[in-house]
């Protein structure tokens, strides 16, 4: 398995900072805090203000230059003069995860071994959305757990990929994160760990008082080449997300996202494992997936 031939395309995305990464959902979440309609409404009483205290041509100028330096970039990167910032972070070309060896050396073989996962959801259902009480105590619990995951080399924990859930509703919508481990039994340890057991405390002194808050996960145990995975010209997402353990091939450490643009990686039963090929995979083995 080429795990180095997408190496080069990795190390020039862009690595956000912890800090930038805070900061976005920050916003993402004061974002979904409000409608539309609401954000619209609160720009236009800026605006009356601005008309109230200053000169119209001041007042209606820094919201028209913005709007044309938004307009004149966009057509830019579409005309191709200038980079489309929309494609920093996509991985061009055809890849698969594999999971490492605990070791970290690389797998002998496609999916040769199983992989479980937990799905942790949470919504926030207060009239107030994120400001209202216990939200940050979820963000700061999750985070704390999410930070041991990552340092406990031993936890079995692959790493994770974070989502909102927009379309259940206009605002204060759920967020929900999937975290990949080597085994459930990874994940029932993690379950009784010092950190979950905190903030499990804390949920069940909270539920009469806070019950507001929703919180949910589903759990799958998946057998070895019983799963597969492909990407074509995608970010770095899923399982191919912020993977916390490297593949290590002759002392260096790679992301462990092979190439399968080829080989057996480039059809859905080679990366299961299985021999030979369906017959839809041979008739369009070119744009097999």
């Amino acid at each position: 398995m080429d795990f180095q031939h997408f190496a080069p395309q990795i190390d020039k995305i862009p690595k956000l900072k912890p800090k930038e990464v805070a900061s976005i959902a920050f916003w993402n979440t004061v974002r979904d805090n409000f409608t539309i309609s609401t954000w619209i409404a609160m720009g236009a009483v800026l605006q009356g203000l601005l008309l109230l205290f200053a000169r119209p041509t001041f007042a209606v100028a820094p919201a028209a230059l913005f709007l044309l330096f938004r307009f004149t970039r966009t057509m830019l990167m579409h005309w191709g003069l200038i980079a489309n910032t929309q494609m920093q972070d996509v991985l061009m070309g055809k890849y698969t995860v594999q999971i490492p060896n605990v070791d970290g050396s690389p797998p002998s073989e496609v999916a040769d071994k199983g992989i479980a996962i937990i799905m942790l959801g949470v919504r926030n259902n207060h009239a107030l959305g994120l400001f209202g009480s216990g939200a940050k105590d979820i963000f700061l619990f999750f985070k704390a757990m999410m930070q041991a995951l990552h340092d406990d080399k031993e936890s079995g924990f692959l790493g994770a990929s974070y989502y909102r859930s927009a379309n259940e509703r206009l605002t204060s919508n759920g967020f929900m994160t999937c975290c990949y481990f080597r085994t459930v039994e990874d994940i029932h340890r993690f379950a009784h760990s010092p950190v979950h057991r905190e903030g499990w405390n804390w949920w069940n002194k909270v539920t009469d008082t806070h019950p507001h808050l929703s919180i949910m996960h589903e759990i799958y145990d998946t057998p070895k080449k019983q799963w597969e995975n492909i990407f074509i010209n995608y970010h770095l997402t899923g399982i191919a997300g912020k993977m916390a353990r490297p593949v290590v091939i002759n002392g260096q450490e790679y992301t462990p996202i092979a190439n399968a643009a080829k080989g057996p990686l480039s059809t859905h039963k080679g990366r299961l494992g299985k021999p030979g090929q369906g017959d839809l995979e041979k008739e369009y083995l070119a744009h097999a997936y």
